[in-house]
């Protein structure tokens, strides 16, 4: 039997700060993954948007992204819409990112949510590292299941991953998994109870104590379940949705609030997020 055809993907994208302002230094695209730059005048910073030209993910798929700021860069990241991970034959798809921030360094990391299909298998790890006086903001977001064809994930694999290291330091490592009845592990009361989308947001930041309360009173108000907590010079949201559409709801409305909090004034969302 012929080995099925897989995508393969790797997106390199550098910027330097230049004249004043965060430039594009460096772009490598092979395979399904690309970037586009969109012009937004609006925005605090430059955008990338991340593109899976295949449209979606399944068992043997793989993408990467290497997202390097000089000293001083700033840049926003996004994607072009929800990755999808597809039903798989029994292998896994692999999504892994590096994101390296060189002293005063300041990125966001935003991809839209991704969504689970029965008997999908994925695997995805998110390497960061800071350099001193540098900031990120990231997210991540899960739906279990399409709601409009009323799916649930009886057979599904999951694991999904964070390692920050400051200045060389390990100070954050999470690895969320699941594998099986998926539906039955997100009913159980002390898991999600029947939560069928999570997200996580993080700030690292050296000073972040000081979004703690704009982040608390996001959480309050964002109309879904979240918590927030403060360590290792960390901010870290969790948030529980009975579906993707409050979750997404709840999303855009908190990272308007922190993202405009560490700007210091008003920023609105990257247009992929606004269209959806």
């Amino acid at each position: 039997m012929a080995a099925l055809a897989r995508s393969e993907g790797r997106v390199e994208v550098g910027f330097r700060f230049q004249g004043s302002q965060s430039r594009l230094a460096h772009l490598y695209q092979r395979g399904c993954g690309r970037a586009r730059f969109p012009t937004v005048d609006h925005a605090s910073y430059p955008e990338a948007v991340l593109i899976n030209t295949a449209g979606g993910l399944t068992g043997g798929d793989h993408l990467s992204y290497d997202i390097l700021l000089e000293a001083g860069a700033y840049l926003t990241v996004s994607g072009q819409a929800a990755e999808k991970i597809y039903r798989s034959v029994g292998t896994t798809a692999t999504i892994e990112a590096h994101l390296r921030l060189e002293e005063g360094a300041s990125l966001e990391w935003l991809p839209q949510e991704t969504i689970l299909f029965e008997k999908s298998r994925l695997a995805r790890m998110n390497n960061v590292h800071l350099a001193g006086g540098s900031r990120l903001i990231a997210l991540e977001a899960m739906v279990f299941g399409r709601a409009a064809h009323g799916e649930t994930l009886r057979s599904a694999r999951i694991r999904d991953g964070w390692k920050i290291w400051r200045d060389g330091k390990l100070v954050w490592y999470d690895n969320f998994v699941m594998d099986g009845d998926i539906q039955a592990t997100v009913e159980r009361p002390a898991l999600l109870d029947g939560a069928k989308a999570v997200a996580t947001i993080l700030i690292a930041d050296e000073g972040v104590e000081k979004y703690v309360d704009a982040a608390r009173l996001a959480a309050l108000e964002c109309g879904v379940r979240a918590a927030v907590t403060c360590r290792n010079e960390l901010l870290i949201m969790r948030l529980l949705g009975k579906d993707g559409y409050l979750l997404r709801k709840a999303l855009a409305r908190i990272l308007t609030a922190l993202r405009s909090e560490l700007a210091g004034h008003p920023v609105a969302l990257p247009k992929v997020w606004e269209n959806q």
